[in-house]
C-alpha cells in the first residue's frame, strides 16, 4: 500500500509538474495568454494594431521561465505592478531573422525625413549610448514599436538656441531644393541656400520648450533621491541605459516646427491689401528679377528688418541711437550698430543704384529696337518683355535696399540683350554694361563695400595671419583669386597649403610673414596675461624656421621629421612623435576639464545663480588652448605644457567650486 501511495505521488507530482511545464513554456508563452492580466490590454491593443502584430511578444520581451510563473502568482495574488515596464534587448531587435543588419541599411523614410540608424546607434549620442527602445518606445500617442517624434526633438533641440538644432537642419531634412512660397514672396530655396543664407536667417525659431526635468517627475517612482538630479550622466546610465526608461518619462517635450520667422517675413495688412512695397521688398530678400540669381541682402540675412534702417536717430556724445520708425531711411542708422565708417557706403550705393536703374533703361530700349527688327511671337520679343520687367523691379524697388542683387539684375539683363544678338562670349555680354564696377561678380566688391568696411588686419586663415591690403593694394590680387563666385566670404582656397604656389617656391622667404604666431611662440613672445612666464624654446637661438620646414615641398609639415635627423640621430623624429603625442594627451586632458565645467556652470545657471564671474573663469582657460592651439604648441614645448598645466589647475578649481555651489544650491529650499 505504501508502495502505492508513492506511485500515486510521483505520478501527482509529475503531473503537476508537467501541468506547470505546460502553463509556463507553452500556454504563458502565447501573446494571447498576455490580455488575461488587464493592465496588459492597452498595451496587447497596441501591439495588434501595429507592424510586428504577428511577432510573438516573448520574441522581443524575453522573458525566464520563473519569472513568467511569479508574474502569474502575483497576478493571482493581487501583489503585482500595475505599470509594468517592459525591456526590449537590442540583440532580440537584431537578430538574423528580424533586423540583424539594420545599421548598415539604407537610410528609411520617417514623416519627412530621411532616417539612417547607424549614426544613432552602437555609440554614444549626448553622453547616451542608445538602444533601439530609445526610440522604438511604447508610447500610446506614437503606437507599438512606432517612433514618437518628440524623442527626436529633445535630442536633437535641448539645450540648443530656438533657431538652432544639435545637429544642422539638412542633416534630416536634406538640403534646400524646389521653391517656397511665404507670405506672397516666392524663394528658389537652393539659389538661396547657395547664397550662404543659413536656415536660422529666415526661420528664426524652430522649437518651443526646454525639455528640462522636473524634480517632481523624480517622486512618480521615488520617495526621495533626488540629490543627484544635477548629474546628467548617472541619470541617463542609470535610467536611459540601463532601465531603458522613456526620456519622455522625465523630460518635458519639445515642439518642433516653423514656430517664428523673421519680422520681415511676417504676414501683414499687405498680404491681403495693395502691396505698396513689395518692391522693395523683394529687393531686400533678392528675389523676382528676371533670370537673376536670388540673392538676399547682406542685412536681411543679419535678420534686419526695414525699421533697422527707417528710423529716426539721435546722436549724443559722437554715438547713434536708433528711434522711433520713420519714411525715410536716415544712413546715420549705420553707425548705431556699426560705425561711422559705414555711412558715406549707403550713399555710395544710392549713386550706384541710380546708375543701374538708368543702365537697365537703357539695356532694355537696346532690346527693344532688336525685338521690333523681328516676328510677333518670336522668342526675342519675351526677352525684350523680360529686360522691361527688370528695368521697372530697379526702379521700383530701390537698388540701395540690396545693391548686391541690384548688380546681378544689370548683369542678368546683360545676359538676355546677348541671347537677343546671339552671342555667346561672356566676356562681350559684361562689355555691353557700362558701369565699370558692376561688369563682373567681383568688379563691385571694393567700389561698393569693401572700400568703406574695416576689415581685420592681419585675417586669421586657419593659424596664418593674411594681409587683406598687402595682397589688394601691393600685389594687385583680385578677389576671385581667393573667393569663390556668388559665395560672399566663402574661399576657394581649402587650406594655407593652397598659398604654397606664391609663397613657398623659395626657401628665401620670411615665414614670420604668415605665421607670426608660431614664430613669436618659438620666441619665447606672447603675452604674459596668459599666467605662464614667457620663455624661448630651447631651439630658438640657434634653428631656424626652414631648418625644420622646407617650404618648397608639397606638404612642408610631413617633411619636418626626416630634417630632424639632418642634426639628431635617429631618435629626433622619434623626439618629435613623442613631444606631439604628449601635447595632444594635455590638451584633451584640458578639454574634457572644460566640458565638465561648461556642465556644471549650466547647472548652477539653472537654479539662478549668478555665474558671470565663472564664465570668465572658463573663458580665460579656454583662450589660453585656443592661442596653444593657434600657435602650435610643438613649436616650444616646455611653453605649452606650462600653459596646458595652468588651465588644468584653473579648471579643476573652477570646477571644484562649482560642484560645491551646486550641491549647495540643491539643498536650499
Amino acid at each position: 500500500r505504501r508502495r502505492i501511495h508513492v506511485m500515486v505521488g510521483a505520478a501527482v507530482m509529475g503531473l503537476l509538474f508537467l501541468s506547470g511545464w505546460f502553463f509556463v513554456d507553452v500556454m504563458a508563452r502565447r501573446s494571447s495568454f498576455c490580455e488575461n492580466c488587464h493592465y496588459m490590454q492597452p498595451y496587447v491593443a497596441q501591439w495588434k494594431a501595429s507592424t510586428h502584430r504577428n511577432v510573438a511578444c516573448v520574441q522581443c520581451h524575453p522573458t525566464q521561465r520563473r519569472a513568467m510563473f511569479a508574474q502569474f502568482v502575483k497576478n493571482v495574488t493581487g501583489t503585482y505592478n500595475p505599470r509594468p515596464r517592459a525591456f526590449v534587448p537590442d540583440d532580440a531587435c537584431a537578430s538574423k531573422n528580424c533586423h540583424g543588419d539594420m545599421t548598415n541599411h539604407q537610410p528609411v523614410k520617417f514623416l519627412s525625413v530621411s532616417f539612417p540608424h547607424k549614426p544613432h546607434l552602437g555609440m554614444d549620442r549626448r553622453g547616451i549610448r542608445l538602444h533601439c527602445a530609445s526610440c522604438h518606445g511604447d508610447s500610446q500617442e506614437a503606437g507599438h514599436v512606432s517612433v514618437d517624434p518628440r524623442i527626436c526633438y529633445l535630442c536633437h533641440f535641448k539645450g540648443q538656441p530656438l533657431g538652432g538644432t544639435l545637429t544642422w537642419c539638412g542633416s534630416c531634412h536634406g538640403a534646400p531644393t524646389g521653391t517656397s512660397n511665404h507670405g506672397g514672396f516666392i524663394f528658389d530655396m537652393k539659389s538661396y541656400a547657395a547664397s550662404g543664407v543659413e536656415c536660422n536667417r529666415c526661420h528664426v525659431a524652430v522649437h518651443e520648450g526646454d525639455g528640462e526635468v522636473s524634480r517632481d517627475k523624480c517622486f512618480m517612482c521615488h520617495v526621495s533621491r533626488v540629490e543627484s538630479i544635477s548629474d546628467t550622466k548617472l541619470l541617463h546610465t542609470r535610467h536611459a541605459m540601463e532601465q531603458q526608461i522613456r526620456c519622455l518619462d522625465c523630460h518635458s517635450p519639445i515642439r518642433h516646427g516653423n514656430v517664428k520667422m523673421l519680422s520681415v517675413l511676417d504676414v501683414s495688412c499687405e498680404s491681403c491689401h495693395a502691396n505698396l512695397h513689395a518692391g522693395p521688398k523683394e529687393m531686400y530678400l533678392g528675389v523676382g528679377a528676371k533670370e537673376a540669381s536670388s540673392t538676399p541682402s547682406r542685412m536681411f540675412a543679419a535678420q534686419i528688418n526695414c525699421t533697422g534702417c527707417h528710423t529716426q536717430v539721435t546722436t549724443q556724445g559722437g554715438l547713434s541711437f536708433l528711434g522711433q520708425g520713420n519714411k525715410a531711411a536716415d544712413p546715420k542708422a549705420c553707425a548705431a550698430c556699426h560705425d561711422a565708417r559705414f555711412i558715406p557706403m549707403v550713399e555710395r550705393w544710392k549713386s550706384q543704384g541710380r546708375q543701374l536703374v538708368a543702365e537697365a533703361q537703357r539695356l532694355a530700349q537696346v532690346g527693344n529696337r532688336l525685338a521690333a527688327q523681328t516676328p510677333a511671337k518670336s522668342p526675342a520679343r519675351t526677352l525684350a518683355s523680360n529686360l522691361e520687367f527688370n528695368a521697372r523691379f530697379l526702379e521700383q524697388g530701390h537698388p540701395v535696399h540690396n545693391i548686391e542683387y541690384a548688380i546681378k539684375v544689370v548683369q542678368a539683363s546683360a545676359n538676355l540683350l546677348g541671347q537677343m544678338s546671339g552671342s555667346k562670349d561672356p566676356t562681350a555680354t559684361a562689355k555691353q554694361i557700362q558701369p565699370a564696377f558692376a561688369k563682373t561678380p567681383f568688379s563691385y566688391c571694393a567700389e561698393s563695400c569693401h572700400g568703406f568696411i574695416p576689415r581685420k588686419e592681419p585675417y586669421d586663415f586657419q593659424g596664418t595671419d593674411f594681409p587683406h591690403t598687402y595682397h589688394v593694394q601691393k600685389a594687385q590680387l583680385t578677389c576671385d583669386t581667393c573667393h569663390q563666385e556668388n559665395r560672399h566670404t566663402q574661399l576657394t582656397l581649402a587650406a594655407p597649403s593652397d598659398c604654397a604656389a606664391c609663397h613657398h617656391s623659395s626657401t628665401k622667404i620670411d615665414c614670420a610673414r604668415c605665421h607670426s604666431r608660431q614664430a613669436s611662440f618659438y620666441r619665447g613672445k606672447f603675452p604674459a596675461s596668459l599666467g605662464v612666464p614667457p620663455a624661448a624654446d630651447g631651439m630658438a637661438s640657434s634653428v631656424a624656421c626652414i631648418d625644420c620646414h622646407d617650404p618648397t615641398q608639397p606638404e612642408p609639415l610631413k617633411s619636418t621629421p626626416g630634417r630632424c635627423q639632418g642634426c639628431h640621430d635617429t631618435q629626433g623624429p622619434k623626439d618629435l612623435e613623442t613631444w606631439t603625442r604628449e601635447l595632444k594627451e594635455e590638451r584633451q586632458k584640458v578639454l574634457l576639464l572644460s566640458e565638465e565645467a561648461r556642465i556644471a556652470l549650466t547647472a548652477i545657471e539653472r537654479r539662478g545663480v549668478p555665474s558671470t564671474a565663472y564664465k570668465n573663469r572658463l573663458a580665460k582657460a579656454r583662450a589660453r588652448m585656443e592661442f596653444i592651439d593657434k600657435a602650435k604648441g610643438v613649436h616650444n614645448l616646455n611653453a605649452a605644457k606650462a600653459l596646458y598645466g595652468k588651465s588644468a589647475e584653473e579648471l579643476t578649481t573652477l570646477l571644484s567650486e562649482l560642484t560645491r555651489v551646486s550641491n549647495s544650491a540643491s539643498r536650499t529650499p
